[in-house]
């Protein structure tokens, strides 16, 4: 048995190949740009739709207190009747 083979085409199938490789970049390129088109569309008339309260969303404080400073005294006594000059809130001083 005698097998031949024989080239055919060889710069047909490299122009095609080449043509059908562009035509699926070009078609990939086209639905990239609707994808980016229509997302564009979705978010501007979402943003048109939501109140802008929705939008604005105020973030909460960091800090639960009001920022006011708590003063404290620190009494080092084993018994109440040890600390008898400790300033009280209710002290006039004149």
């Amino acid at each position: 048995m005698l097998i031949t083979y024989r080239r055919t085409a060889g710069l047909l199938a490299v122009l095609t190949v080449a043509t059908v490789t562009l035509a699926v970049t070009v078609l990939t390129i086209a639905v990239a740009a609707t994808l980016a088109v229509a997302i564009a569309a979705i978010a501007l008339v979402g943003r048109a739709v939501l109140p802008r309260a929705w939008r604005n969303r105020t973030v909460p404080s960091a800090m639960p207190w009001s920022h006011k400073t708590i003063d404290a005294t620190v009494v080092d006594a084993t018994r109440s009747s040890a600390t008898p000059n400790l300033p009280r809130m209710e002290y006039n001083s004149r």
